[in-house]
């Protein structure tokens, strides 16, 4: 290893292979700690220099050479609403990958700047042409099961702005259907969503 100023360490070639690995399905980067990192960058974000593995901190960082830019990895952020009609849970099935045919609650990633409840309202729009009003706080969870990204999942509680509205499928779900708690599909994607909904099969308030 060479060893930088300010107590950077410049990773050994070895080392560098291996903390660059591509993941099993695809040419996905890998965190170091074996996950997925799809934005782990090549080129500096402000002045374009190669960038460089950098032992900091005990873990191997991109660093920039020559403006000092360090790239840390960010678990990405959904948002989820439980929609509950008749004690039954509004479901979606995914139309795309990862996890195509699966059931999991409407949700979709909180867009930059945007606050979870909004992506709520905007994703029950899109993928099942309902309206809801969000009536409470989210519970937080957290799944590495995703290839495209580690994430926290928030959870809110919604209603139906109009009780007798049907949901439509549409966006990213090929069907919609409402569940009761004995009767939920095997398959559901996801280990957040996994604990949600397991959370609101036992009663716990989301």
């Amino acid at each position: 290893m060479a060893h930088l100023k300010d107590g950077l360490t410049l990773l050994s070639p070895t080392r560098l292979r291996n903390t660059r690995m591509e993941a099993v399905h695809g040419s996905t980067p890998l965190d170091p700690s074996g996950l997925p990192d799809p934005g782990r960058p090549r080129f500096c974000g402000r002045c374009g220099t190669p960038m460089r593995e950098v032992n900091l901190s005990d873990r191997p960082r991109p660093v920039c050479p020559s403006c000092g830019w360090t790239y840390y990895a960010k678990n990405a952020v959904g948002a989820a609403a439980t929609v509950v009609r008749d004690g039954c849970l509004l479901m979606v099935r995914r139309a795309h990958a990862p996890y195509q045919g699966d059931w999991m609650l409407p949700a979709g990633f909180v867009e930059y700047g945007e606050d979870g409840s909004d992506t709520v309202v905007r994703e029950l729009f899109e993928e099942c042409s309902l309206v809801v009003k969000v009536t409470g706080s989210p519970l937080v969870y957290f799944g590495r099961d995703d290839p495209r990204n580690p994430s926290y999942l928030l959870v809110y509680p919604a209603i139906l702005n109009d009780p007798d509205a049907l949901p439509v499928a549409g966006d990213d779900a090929m069907a919609c259907g409402w569940f009761s708690p004995d009767q939920m599909p095997a398959n559901i994607a996801f280990e957040g969503q996994r604990s949600a909904i397991a959370d609101w099969k036992s009663g716990q308030t989301i």
